[in-house]
């Protein structure tokens, strides 16, 4: 079973490197190059969780993290700096625990909201 994961990155060099993690251990990978492409891809597609980089701007964080609310889809935020505004479906997670842990929380948020998804 391969869940879908919108990962939003305006980086190339952190983005490719985060999808590639992904892919290994079994995501289906949706990539977005900014906010406003993430909507778009979030209104055609189903996806089962977005991992969203402290590179994109707080505004957009917070459009992105409403939005996903919205349709049911965990957001797993990566900063560094400790939550926003934590929510039922949004999690804040310090990139610096490294890619295991990472790991372990999309999980977790994409198990408590997708458990029957396929991509």
């Amino acid at each position: 079973m391969r869940h879908a994961v919108l990962s939003i990155s305006e980086e190339r060099v952190a983005g490719a490197i985060r999808n590639t993690v992904l892919a290994h251990s079994g995501y289906g990978v949706i990539p977005a190059a900014n906010a406003h492409e993430a909507l778009r891809i979030l209104g055609s597609r189903h996806v089962c969780a977005m991992v969203i980089p402290s590179s994109v701007p707080r505004d957009d964080q917070r459009m992105l993290c409403i939005e996903g609310k919205k349709r049911g889809v965990a957001s797993v935020v990566l900063d560094p700096y400790g939550p926003l505004n934590s929510g039922d479906r949004e999690v804040h997670f310090n990139p610096l625990d490294g890619p295991e842990a990472f790991l372990k929380v999309l999980e977790s948020a994409v198990l408590r909201d997708h458990r029957l998804c396929i991509a």
